[in-house]
């Protein structure tokens, strides 16, 4: 096989992300797309030169011309996609986070082994520059054993009520700082405790469903380190900063300030430019998305190893659903 054919599977605002990152590589085809909204599915179509629109997303499995799916759709539909996919042969890139529950993760694994299929799950930081180089330095021992490492992400605010919902989104915690715990497992190992603590500070929606629009947890990692993370909701930046602090150096990662250059707009052109005001140019989080695409491909055609694997994400599962019963419970959960 010299070229992966892809069925993209939901056609909400991430899948226009993922289709930008797979219509730059030559060694891949974006064949067909489908949504329970028929109209989304035509626009990313007409957008990206598809061949195909399916109703469902069973019609598209059942198309032998696709070697392998994109699931972008929301988090509770992923592990009912991820097996049936399993099932049609098909290879997975499935977006974080993998699922809600451990049951769905263990399913979902258990579907692609069976299959003999490569489910990779969208952590994209490990591809995005500099976090990869800094994962070298970390096993090279650049800095020596690693004393603590810390964090600080900053979301948007959600576009659709979902996002707060437990049994849909599950708030800021387990949407957007799966990125974080999946980070800090890969560059540190297994967490042993985790406590958090968090709250609806602002968001009305959050409010609605007694979800976290901020949060903060605390981490003591098997090998001894120490972790904290900071995740917000309303702070409005969209990037985040990382510090590991090691017994001969610190490494720091700062994508609030340092994306290669920063703009000021003054007035928008119209309601889809950039916010006014000043803001970084965001060029690393381009390479990240790209990056994943390309390490899914290439995994496919057997020039990589799946990363990060059904295992790696259904471990990021467990930490932040005990991370979550720490918040309700105010207690440290022992991993």
């Amino acid at each position: 096989m010299e070229q992966v054919t892809l069925g993209v599977i939901g056609a909400g605002r991430i899948a226009h992300v993922m289709c930008d990152a797979y219509a730059e590589l030559p060694q891949a085809k974006l064949l067909a797309v489908t949504d329970v909204n028929r109209a989304a599915a035509d626009t990313v179509k007409s957008k990206y030169g598809m061949e195909k629109v399916y109703a469902t997303y069973e019609e598209l499995l059942a198309d032998d011309a696709i070697h392998a799916v994109v699931i972008c759709t929301p988090t509770p539909t992923h592990a009912a996609i991820t097996i049936k996919a399993a099932e049609a042969g098909k290879h997975i890139f499935c977006q974080k986070p993998m699922a809600l529950t451990l049951e769905d993760c263990d399913a979902m694994v258990a579907a692609v082994k069976n299959a003999g299929v490569v489910l990779q799950i969208g952590f994209m930081l490990r591809f995005t520059p500099p976090f990869g180089e800094a994962k070298k330095w970390l096993d090279e021992g650049e800095i020596g054993d690693v004393v603590g490492i810390t964090s600080s992400l900053f979301g948007w605010v959600p576009s659709a009520d979902w996002f707060y919902d437990p049994k849909i989104g599950g708030g800021v915690l387990i949407d957007s700082l799966s990125h974080t715990f999946d980070l800090f497992r890969w560059y540190n190992g297994d967490f042993a405790t985790v406590y958090a603590s968090g709250g609806a500070f602002v968001l009305d929606g959050a409010k609605r469903y007694g979800t976290a629009d901020n949060v903060m947890a605390h981490f003591r990692f098997r090998n001894g380190t120490m972790g904290n993370l900071y995740g917000s909701w309303t702070s409005g930046y969209g990037d985040l900063t990382v510090q590991v602090y090691g017994t001969n150096g610190t490494i720091s990662i700062d994508l609030m300030e340092k994306q290669g250059g920063s703009f000021y707009i003054r007035n928008r052109r119209n309601e889809s430019s950039r916010p006014q005001g000043w803001s970084n140019m965001g060029i690393l989080w381009k390479y990240g998305y790209q990056g994943e695409a390309r390490h899914f491909i290439n995994t496919l055609l057997g020039k990589a190893k799946p990363m990060p694997t059904g295992e790696e994400g259904r471990e990021a599962i467990r930490a932040l659903l005990l991370a979550s019963k720490s918040m309700r419970t105010g207690k440290i959960m022992k991993l």
